[in-house]
């Protein structure tokens, strides 16, 4: 007679028969892990054998789930087009992967009627990723897979690509970057279809191959991470270049006659290397009246790279694109020149360096938005910097700073209590300060930046008295006072002015040929302008303000360069408005509209700028092109607008020799055909026209 189970039996074995139920049901359910665990513990080659942990399915259910897991990952990737090996802790690439493709004749069964895929249905492999495995390397049956377009073994443990490599005759990014390479591999410079080349955080070491000129379709080339301490000359061959990261090696030298030869250089990191001089050799490219130019480069990271000199030779750089400089964590004391050819820098890094003011040429970035110079050695923060009125962000802590209270902490505290002290400066009279604020600029002066810039910055108490006094001596006009003298420049920069009357214009200057009136808040085009000066003037800026109409209502028939960037038009106006443009600027030669919001140009155009032959409309809104508006200009700019397509007869336009039309959303011609410059474009599109 056998005796009943106690309870704490019934209890165990009711919970043994729920563990059964909920290991049948996770077998069934499988998921991520499951798949990962059963293809690592399914002895298929190339899959890194380990000690089983334990597991709640049999030896068998594991087998069978890893086969089905590679059959299921093959037949995905032949109807995708991708083969996705990331992250399952290989050794090597499974054989079946490798002859997925291939098929037995014996068994080739040709049936329409079936809803499965088909071996006729499989499209060709484009991508390869085997990212974060253990692979050791890679089999030369790789060039079965002659249609790929991207190959990403990153995080792995190679050491050499096979000669196979080269049949990859598509391969556009290759991705082989934190593996164990200490020389890049032969093959590699066979690939001159490839536009990516990431080869980061390996151990190449020494002088890079000079062989790297040869891929010179490359956009994008990553070598951060190495132990590099030089670049090759060769390098100047990557014409295409549009991203170089340098990053976290040891190199000693940036030779700037290689990057004088990426004109599309657009990101540069430099960070974490030897480098004493920022742009080595400058001097043998530059000098004179000719600057060392970057012209495409928007970003450039060199902090923390032992850098006390921008060049190795005072001489003009130009960065006319650039919206970031990281030059944090150096030995610079000084910028040079550098900031005097960086009109649209947006972000400023030179924190814990040497600095004991502010830099040269900082005052005159208008569009300057953040500027840290937190950790240097500067004393004092002028008064100078309260006129920056569009700098939001700017970290000055761990500086000696002694004219600012330790209560004020903030951006915005700072430039009010700066602005104050410049009120404190200049005279209170109403009259005496908006006269005053119209500053005629020397007739030498070339332009309203170069003549501030040139003024040096002085601190401390003599600077405050010196500001006092000059404000006392303006405040109190002499008795006896000559006629103002003719004056070729008019400047009113930077004043927060929303109108101008004549007698204001007048007073200031008479009879300017150059009209300035840069960051202020003109919602309109100031007549007084051309009641003051229309028979005189021949060149008129009024950047960064809110205008948002062309001033066709009035007339400056000697006017040859107008630059009204920055504002806020819209429009030009309808074709009701031709009439009404004509006799305008019958003399205008260059017109800047760069960053507005046109959405077209009209087409009659030609007719309202007869002498035109230079239009900047870049960064708008501008969707269609018509070619007839074009007529007559010789250098045109639409980059960075939301043009759908180039119509074909914008090829007839013979007139243009220079057409910049980067950013944009037409994607014919192609952009080998875009980088072959303006004729090669007009070229194509004459080809396209109808008979």
């Amino acid at each position: 007679m056998s005796s009943r189970p106690s309870v704490r039996e019934t209890i165990a074995a009711a919970r043994a028969r729920l563990a059964q139920e909920q290991a049948r049901s996770k077998s069934v359910r499988g998921g991520a892990e499951d798949e990962r665990q059963a293809f690592v513990g399914s002895g298929i080659p190339g899959v890194k054998k380990s000690a089983l942990a334990q597991r709640r399915q049999t030896d068998v259910e594991i087998l069978g789930h890893a086969q089905k897991s590679i059959k299921s990952l093959i037949a995905n990737a032949k109807g995708s087009g991708t083969m996705n090996l990331s992250s399952r802790d290989l050794t090597e690439v499974p054989l079946e992967i490798w002859n997925m493709y291939h098929v037995d004749p014996d068994k080739i069964v040709v049936d329409f009627n079936s809803s499965g895929s088909a071996w006729y249905d499989a499209v060709d492999l484009t991508r390869f990723i085997a990212a974060d495995n253990k692979i050791t390397f890679i089999d030369a049956r790789i060039q079965e897979f002659g249609a790929l377009v991207t190959v990403d073994l990153r995080n792995n443990e190679l050491t050499s690509l096979p000669e196979e490599f080269s049949q990859l005759g598509r391969l556009a990014s290759l991705n082989i970057s934190s593996n164990k390479f200490s020389e890049l591999p032969p093959v590699l410079f066979s690939l001159n279809t490839l536009m990516d080349l990431q080869l980061g955080n390996n151990q190449l070491s020494g002088r890079l191959d000079s062989a790297m000129g040869q891929l010179t379709k490359l956009e994008s080339l990553d070598l951060s991470g190495n132990q590099l301490t030089e670049l090759p000359g060769e390098l100047e061959q990557l014409k295409a270049i549009r991203k170089l990261n340098l990053s976290k090696n040891k190199l000693q030298s940036l030779p700037a006659s290689v990057l004088a030869r990426m004109p599309k250089l657009n990101e540069l990191e430099i960070s974490h290397n030897q480098l004493f001089c920022l742009f080595d050799g400058v001097g043998d490219i530059a000098g004179g009246d000719e600057a060392f130019v970057l012209p495409s480069l928007t970003r450039l990271d060199a902090r923390n790279s032992g850098i006390e000199n921008i060049a190795d030779m005072d001489v003009k750089i130009s960065l006319p694109a650039v919206k970031e400089i990281l030059l944090g964590q150096n030995n610079l004391s000084n910028l040079g020149q550098l900031l005097l050819g960086t009109p649209q820098l947006y972000m400023l890094d030179i924190r814990a360096n040497k600095f004991t003011g502010l830099p040269f040429g900082v005052l005159d970035l208008a569009e300057l938005r953040n500027f840290d110079m937190a950790s240097n050695r500067m004393e004092q923060i002028p008064t100078e910097l309260g006129s920056m009125i569009d700098l939001t962000t700017f970290v000055w802590e761990g500086n000696p700073i002694r004219n600012v209270p330790r209560s004020t902490t903030t951006t915005d505290a700072l430039m009010k209590l700066l602005r104050q002290r410049q009120e404190l400066d200049f005279p209170t009279a109403v009259d005496t300060a908006r006269v005053e604020a119209l500053a005629v600029s020397s007739p030498s002066a070339t332009s309203p930046a170069t003549s501030r810039s040139m003024t040096p910055i002085q601190h401390g108490p003599t600077a405050s008295r010196s500001a006092s006094m000059s404000a006392r001596t303006a405040a109190t006009p002499p008795t006896n006072v000559s006629p103002k003298q003719p004056a070729q420049n008019l400047n009113l920069t930077k004043k927060a002015l929303k109108e101008v009357s004549l007698n204001e214009i007048l007073e200031a200057c008479t009879a300017p040929q150059v009209a300035v009136l840069d960051f202020n808040a003109f919602t309109t085009f100031p007549k007084a302008l051309e009641e003051a000066a229309a028979m005189t003037l021949n060149k008129i800026s009024i950047r960064h303000n809110k205008i948002t109409e062309f001033p066709f209502t009035l007339s400056f028939p000697f006017l040859v360069t107008l630059d009204i960037s920055d504002n806020a038009i819209t429009t030009l106006g309808s074709a009701t408005d031709e009439s009404g443009a004509l006799d305008r600027f019958p003399n205008l030669n260059e017109l800047n509209l760069t960053a507005n919001r046109l959405t077209e140009l009209p087409i009659w155009l030609p007719k309202a700028f007869p002498n035109l032959k230079t239009l900047n409309a870049s960064r708008n809104k501008i969707v269609v092109l018509e070619p007839k508006s074009l007529e007559g200009l010789v250098s045109v700019d639409l980059s960075g607008n939301e043009i759908a397509t180039l119509p074909p007869l914008l090829g007839n336009v013979r007139s243009i020799k220079t057409l910049s039309l980067d950013n944009n959303l037409f994607r014919v011609p192609r952009r080998q055909i875009m980088d072959q410059g303006t004729e090669a474009v007009m070229e194509y599109l004459r080809g396209r026209i109808p008979v």
